[in-house]
């Protein structure tokens, strides 16, 4: 069973969400996320999810992947040293599990948009041409 393509390319889903991402981690670090982690993670997260909705699994993860760092480096750690401590693995679990979320929501969206998703089976099997 084939899906609905992906809007964006994976390449330059990846690109966009790296830029992303580094303008999120300077908005947050402008906005005092140094003393409140939690406001960069939600950026993030934002930024992680986007690219889950409009690129493949590959492009997520490796956006996810750049995400963590710039929020360990940059907000957890300084100068762009990664911190890695116990919040920074916390964190990137967060990072993780809400990229994953976003991409299993992102593929039921494209199976409902494709008519697949949801229809009762009867009427599937009509459709399909089973008996």
């Amino acid at each position: 069973m084939r899906t609905t393509p992906p809007a964006m390319p994976p390449g330059f889903a990846f690109a966009l969400g790296a830029v992303l991402g580094v303008l999120a981690t300077t908005a947050a670090v402008t906005l005092g996320a140094t003393t409140r982690p939690v406001l960069s993670l939600a950026l993030l997260v934002a930024v992680v999810d986007t690219v889950a909705a409009l690129s493949t699994t590959r492009a997520t993860l490796a956006t996810a992947a750049v995400c963590w760092a710039l929020h360990a480096g940059f907000v957890l750690g300084r100068h762009g040293d990664l911190a890695l401590t116990p919040d920074s693995a916390r964190h990137a679990s967060v990072i993780l599990l809400c990229s994953l979320a976003g991409l299993v929501v992102a593929h039921l969206l494209r199976l409902v948009n494709r008519g697949v998703a949801w229809r009762p089976a009867h009427r599937l099997q009509r459709t399909v041409g089973l008996r």
